[in-house]
Formats: structure tokens, C-alpha cells, sequence
């Protein structure tokens, strides 16, 4: 790879890590926690990324995005294709990532929507709370730490066990979050 050179990553539990199909949900704190990620995951992983990126950015950007497994969501929206393309794709044993924040939020909270444990819930595959921790912003050669929590089992398909699992998600991430670094 022709970037990692530039990026101290250090992951911290790699082995946490579902075999077959899983939704990954991160904090995002910058438009590089997509390749953050995806260094440090033995599979691939197909995000999750606001339309405007498709539709704002030129057709290039678009097929460059859709040709590295990136795939558009209406935010703010129930967007059914885009839940029904996930829902399929981990149907087929493939892991989808999602920044539940609906965007780049610089503040240390972490306050995630409901929608990566619905989809977990729904499709009956575990939702994996991940952190993305920089020490004194993103900066090339700047210390990075990914974080992998063991994975939140859904108890069942209904409304209820989603949000526990949005409720366990938010505290285990922002418990990485407190913790920082590790050096």
C-alpha cells in the first residue's frame, strides 16, 4: 500500500473481529477513517457514505466510490435501497461499515443514530463498536489508534433489542474514546 507509510495505525483488538458478515460502526472524525479502517480489517468492507459524495463530486467520484464497495444513503431519510442493499450484502456474508454520527463530528462525544443497530438487528448479524482516536488531530506520521470491541449480538429482530444495542454501542465507544491512546 502506498499510504500506510504515512500513518502510525495501531490496532487494538483485531481480535474481536466477526468471521462472515458483521456491521462495523465507528465514530468519524475525519474523511480518512475510511482508510483507518479498512488497513486494519482481514476483509473487505463496504461503506456506508452520504449521497452528496456521489452527486456533488462529479461523476468520477461517484464510479471511483462505487468501485471500492462505497455505496450511497439518503442521510436524515429512511432510504429503503440503500438498507436493502446492505441488508443483501450481508445476506451474502460481506461487512458493511457505518459512521452511525451521520457525518464528521470533531467533538470527543460520541452519540450514535439508531440506524447500524437496526440493520444489525434486523439482519440478525453482530454490530462491532470500533474507535478512531488521534492524538492532537489528524496529521501525517501522528499517532492513530483503532479500537475493536467485541461484537453486540442482537437478541432478536424487534425495535427493543436495537436499542439496546445502540445503547451498548454509544457507551462502549465512548469509553474507548476516554481512554485514549494506549502508548
Amino acid at each position: 500500500m502506498l499510504v500506510r507509510p504515512w500513518f502510525r495505525i495501531r490496532y487494538i483488538g483485531r481480535e474481536h473481529i466477526p468471521k462472515g458478515a458483521f456491521v462495523l460502526a465507528s465514530n468519524h472524525v475525519s474523511y480518512f477513517d475510511p482508510l483507518c479502517l479498512g488497513f486494519g480489517f482481514w476483509c473487505t468492507l463496504h461503506f456506508m457514505a452520504k449521497s452528496e459524495l456521489f452527486e456533488c463530486h462529479g461523476k468520477f467520484a461517484g464510479w471511483f466510490l462505487r468501485s471500492c464497495g462505497v455505496f450511497p444513503v439518503r442521510r436524515n431519510t429512511a432510504d429503503t435501497d440503500s438498507i436493502s442493499y446492505a441488508a443483501d450484502l450481508l445476506k451474502h456474508g460481506k461487512a458493511i461499515a457505518v459512521f452511525p454520527q451521520g457525518g464528521i463530528v470533531k467533538e470527543q462525544g460520541f452519540t450514535p443514530k439508531a440506524g447500524a443497530a437496526m440493520l444489525s438487528a434486523r439482519c440478525k448479524v453482530p454490530l462491532l463498536p470500533v474507535s478512531i482516536c488521534r492524538k492532537n488531530g489528524f496529521r501525517l506520521f501522528r499517532k492513530i489508534t483503532v479500537r475493536i470491541g467485541e461484537p453486540l449480538f442482537p437478541e432478536d429482530e424487534t425495535l427493543k433489542s436495537a436499542r439496546q444495542m445502540n445503547k451498548a454501542l454509544k457507551q462502549t465507544i465512548q469509553a474507548f474514546l476516554e481512554e485514549g491512546h494506549e502508548d
